[in-house]
C-alpha cells in the first residue's frame, strides 16, 4: 500500500510538472499571437509574411466588411483579401509577387497608369457577350460594370526589423466606384509600417 501512494505521488508530481512545462511551452509558442493583437489587421497579417502588406489610406464611406488570409496552395504564404462595403465595393487583394493566388476575371484592359511610382494596368469589366460593349470598353465603364488596377511594388524593407520584405501583387477591385477613385483609393496605399 505505502509502494502504491508514493508512486501515485510520484506520478501526480510529473504530471503536475508536465502541465507546467506544456502552459509555459504553450505561452511562449502563443507570444507572436499575443503580438497580433494589435487591433489593426493588416499590421497583424504582416506579422506573419515574408511580402509587403499594403493598407488603405481611404475607401471613401466604405466599412471593413471581411478581412481574411486565404491559402495559396500547399507551399505558398498566404494572401490577403479585404473586402470594404457591399452593394458599392472595394476589394484588395495581396499576393507575394512571385506567386499567382487570384484571378480578377475577364474584362478589357482600358488604360495603363503609375501607381505610386509602379506601372498598373486597369481593366473594365464589359461584357463578352455584348460585341459592342466589349469593343467600345473604356475607363467611364468602371462604374458601370466594375473593374481593376494591378500592379507590382517593388521588395521593401520592414519598418524595426530592416527585414527585406518580398514585391507585392496587389489588385483593388471595385463595384459601383468611378475610375478616378479606383485611382485615389490605389494611390493612397501605404506599405504596414509607413505613414
Amino acid at each position: 500500500m505505502f509502494k502504491r501512494t508514493v508512486i501515485l505521488r510520484l506520478l501526480s508530481s510529473a504530471v503536475s510538472s508536465l502541465v507546467a512545462v506544456a502552459f509555459l511551452a504553450s505561452a511562449f509558442t502563443q507570444s507572436s499571437a499575443v503580438a497580433m493583437g494589435s487591433g489593426n489587421p493588416y499590421q497583424d497579417a504582416q506579422t506573419g509574411l515574408s511580402y509587403q502588406i499594403y493598407q488603405p489610406g481611404t475607401t471613401g464611406d466604405l466599412l471593413l466588411r471581411s478581412f481574411k488570409l486565404l491559402n495559396c496552395g500547399p507551399k505558398n504564404e498566404q494572401w490577403l483579401a479585404a473586402i470594404y462595403g457591399e452593394d458599392r465595393s472595394i476589394q484588395f487583394l495581396e499576393t507575394d509577387a512571385s506567386v499567382k493566388c487570384s484571378n480578377p476575371g475577364l474584362g478589357v484592359k482600358v488604360a495603363t497608369v503609375t501607381i505610386n511610382g509602379a506601372k498598373a494596368t486597369v481593366v473594365a469589366f464589359c461584357d463578352p457577350a455584348k460585341p459592342k460593349q466589349w469593343k467600345n470598353c473604356k475607363t467611364s465603364d468602371i462604374q458601370n460594370y466594375g473593374g481593376y488596377a494591378m500592379w507590382t511594388t517593388k521588395p521593401n524593407k520592414s519598418t524595426g526589423t530592416n527585414k527585406l520584405l518580398h514585391a507585392t501583387s496587389i489588385e483593388v477591385l471595385v463595384s459601383g466606384i468611378t475610375y478616378a477613385n479606383l485611382l485615389k483609393i490605389s494611390r493612397a496605399l501605404k506599405p504596414v509600417g509607413q505613414k
